[in-house]
Order: structure tokens, then C-alpha cells, then sequence
């Protein structure tokens, strides 16, 4: 079962969610296909249960319509009944169609040198259920707004970083993906890594520590270096965290690799154009189209992000190896600057987590094989510039306790998370 799903999703990325595939398939499922059955076999059957005398053209092309009204009709129900009951089994979940957001409310915007940032103080969504695969219905995303530099920091993400640092305050940032940029919501209290970080360290020291949140989801290694040359290493860090893996392995896996990984990512501002034609879509009643409207023309923007800066389709027999490098080179080039500035640096191995419906997944097992690499090389550094390393992988238990998925943590997991940074860090404060 597992394995016909995995190649069924593979069949519908490849074929139904781009949007020429997409559109050429549907049209031959609705229009065309029909036509080929009405013509086959329609015309006997209406012929042979409806005594009607035809004998005139225009009868014959009414007759011919109804036919193919009535086929297409089927087709259409059929289809539906066919995609609820395959989404119901691949997602554990009934399908709802997302609302419809409009352009101008989206909170990500092209880059000139990066493939998206988030805009600074505006609000990033409306607080919502988590559809995570795990513990659903139980948390919600947390109603944000963004700070002056474009990240969700603080308590309610507005709370800014001034490039100007007090001489009294020591400052830690952390560096990430969504795994690090991630808030989730419980009873009406907002929970994040570096939230839970910094409540810890100011409990245990009297030096005034401020840890600021610079994860943004989807960012790879590429986009966590530029973006901290660029704008963070201006906020005068006296510390990085970087907790950072899995986001770079869609472009190890995808064929043509480029070390810029210009094979596999794509600037926001070329698929810009299909944001403001999903606002425009209306809501069907057939669910399976809004599903590919969704894919081919987003109408949020957190499930369909990624999908507008990726291109190409990943081959699981590709030998990771080359990526790998060039993600020890991104992280090599992150610590350099930092040594040559005296900003500290902790790593982190990245946990992963194979829960029950994933364990069997060709996909899932060669990520979880490629962070057990992507960890070795996080472990090779920290030993080669001497620098601390934090073994989170083997800290945080392989338990749905601590998981929304087989990366994001639950609050007890982002507790976890930054309590072990936090057992990690007690040798660089004065009490």
C-alpha cells in the first residue's frame, strides 16, 4: 500500500500540479475522454433505449450533446468520489478547500538576491488549526506580525532587534528554517524554540540575554548564509545557534546539481503573477479542482511557498554526495565570518522523526538517511574549528510527544529543544 501510494503522489506532482500538465490532463479527463466514450459507445446506447426518429442534422448533434452531457456529468462524479476517497486514505484527513487570500495580504515578497523574504511588520496570518499529521485539531498557528527586520521574533513575532546593541545586553541569534521560525499556539499561548530559550537563560542568569528568532521556513543553507551576511551579522550577535538540516536535500536529490543550487530554486518573483490570479478563483464544488487550483495557483501562501521557489522533481537514486559538500561549505563559510567577528558559534545535530505512517516511506527513509550524513558533517566541523555542539538527534526521544511531524516540534519538543541548548550554554555566562 505504501508503495502504490508513494508512486500515486509521484504520478499526480508529475502530471496534475504544473500547470500545463496540469491543464492538459484535466482537459482530456473532461472534454476529451468523454467525447471518445460517447462516440464509442454513447450513441448505440442512446439509440437503442430511445426510439426518437433522428433522422434530421440538428437532432443528432442535440442527441450527441445530451450524451456527452450525461457522460461528462459521470465522469466529473466519478472523479470526485475517486480523489475524496484516495485524499481521505494518503492524508488521514477529510479534504477542505482553503480560503481564498488576497494578493496584497501575502506576507512574502521577491528578493533581489534571495529566492523570498517576509515583509517587515505585517502580519503573517490568521490564527488557525495546525494541520500537521500528528496530534491533530490540538494547536493552531499563531497570529504573528513581523518585526523591522522581516522575521517573526518575540512573543507575538513584532518584537524588533536593534542594530545598535546596549553594551549590557548579550545577544544570541538563532539561525534556521522552519524548524527554528516555527510558532505554534496552545490554549492562547504562543510557543517557539527561541521563546522557550530565552525564558530558560534569563531564569538562570542574571546577565540580561536576549535570543532572537531569525528561522524562516523553507530557507536552505544557501539562503541562511546570504541572508546573514547580508542583514543579520549587522545586529552584532554575540552568539549563533544554528539549527539547521533537511531543507537542502530537495536540491542534493535533483538532477543538473549546481552548487548554487540555481538547478533546483527559482526567485518568487517569477511565479509572483499566480498569487494575484488565485485570489480571483471562486470555490467549487468539486473538490478535487480546487485542489489542483490550489497547486496550480495558490490561494495561501504557507502550504504553497515552497512550491513557487522549487523547480525540477527530486530522483532518490541520486548520489546526495555533492550536495553534502556544499552544504559543509555554507556552514564552513557561516562559522568563518563568525570567528572573524568573535561571535561565538553552537551547532546542532538535527532530529528526525520516522513516526508510524512514515516508517515504511521510500521518501522518508533516504531523508532520514541524508540527515544522519548532513549530522556527521555538523559533528566533523564542530570537532575541526572547536567549537560546541549539541546532540539534539539523540537528545530529543523519537517520540510523538515531541513531534508535529517527522521534523517540527510540539511545545514540549521546542522545550526540550531549548533546554538542552540552554544545559549547553552554562559555561559562557557569569552568574
Amino acid at each position: 500500500m505504501n508503495k502504490f501510494i508513494y508512486n500515486f503522489k509521484n504520478l499526480v506532482k508529475k502530471q496534475l500540479l504544473t500547470v500545463r500538465r496540469g491543464l492538459l490532463s484535466t482537459f482530456i479527463f473532461l472534454a476529451f475522454l468523454p467525447l471518445i466514450v460517447v462516440i464509442i459507445f454513447g450513441w448505440n446506447f442512446f439509440v437503442g433505449r430511445f426510439p426518437i426518429p433522428l433522422e434530421t442534422l440538428s437532432l443528432k448533434v442535440l442527441a450527441i450533446t445530451f450524451v456527452f452531457l450525461l457522460v461528462s456529468i459521470f465522469f466529473l462524479l466519478s472523479i470526485e468520489v475517486f480523489f475524496r476517497a484516495i485524499y481521505f486514505i494518503v492524508r488521514k484527513e477529510i479534504y477542505v478547500p482553503e480560503g481564498r487570500v488576497k494578493s496584497n495580504k501575502l506576507y512574502a515578497k521577491p528578493h533581489p538576491y534571495l529566492p523570498f523574504v517576509y515583509k517587515s511588520q505585517f502580519a503573517t496570518q490568521e490564527n488557525k488549526t495546525a494541520k500537521y499529521p500528528l496530534h491533530k485539531g490540538k494547536f493552531t498557528f499563531s497570529e504573528l506580525t513581523t518585526n523591522n527586520l522581516g522575521f517573526t521574533n518575540g512573543l507575538n513575532g513584532d518584537r524588533d532587534v536593534l542594530t545598535e546593541k546596549p553594551s549590557h545586553l548579550y545577544r544570541i541569534n538563532c539561525l534556521g528554517a522552519s524548524t527554528t521560525g516555527n510558532y505554534i499556539s496552545r490554549d492562547g499561548k504562543n510557543f517557539s524554540y527561541p521563546l522557550e530559550l530565552e525564558a530558560l537563560l534569563t531564569q538562570r542568569y542574571e546577565t540580561e540575554v536576549e535570543v532572537n528568532n531569525f528561522g524562516l521556513g523553507g530557507y536552505n543553507s544557501a539562503d541562511i548564509l546570504i541572508r546573514f551576511l547580508l542583514e543579520v551579522v549587522d545586529t552584532c550577535p554575540d552568539m549563533i545557534i544554528i539549527y539547521h538540516g533537511h531543507n537542502d536535500i530537495k536540491s542534493y536529490l535533483t538532477p543538473n546539481f549546481k552548487a548554487d543550487y540555481s538547478h533546483s530554486r527559482i526567485n518568487l518573483g517569477e511565479n509572483y503573477w499566480k498569487f494575484e490570479i488565485g485570489e480571483k478563483l471562486p470555490l467549487l464544488n468539486f473538490h478535487f479542482f480546487n485542489f489542483l487550483l490550489e497547486r496550480w495557483f495558490p490561494v495561501g501562501l504557507r502550504n504553497s511557498l515552497l512550491d513557487f521557489v522549487s523547480k525540477g522533481n527530486i530522483d532518490l537514486n541520486i548520489d546526495p554526495k555533492q550536495g553534502l559538500a556544499i552544504y559543509k561549505r555554507n556552514l564552513e563559510y557561516l562559522i568563518g565570518i563568525c570567528k572573524l567577528r568573535n561571535i561565538e558559534v553552537v551547532l546542532s545535530t538535527y532530529a528526525h522523526f520516522l513516526y508510524d505512517d512514515i516508517k515504511e516511506s521510500q521518501l522518508h527513509k533516504k531523508y532520514g538517511e541524508i540527515i544522519s550524513e548532513e549530522n556527521k558533517i555538523i559533528k566533523d566541523l564542530a570537532y575541526q574549528y572547536k567549537i560546541p555542539v549539541v546532540d539534539n538527534a539523540n537528545l530529543i526521544p523519537q517520540e510523538e510527544k515531541y513531534f508535529l511531524d517527522s521534523i517540527h516540534f510540539t511545545p514540549e519538543g521546542m522545550q526540550l529543544l531549548a533546554k538542552n541548548f540552554a544545559d549547553s550554554l552554562k559555561i559562557n555566562f557569569k552568574k
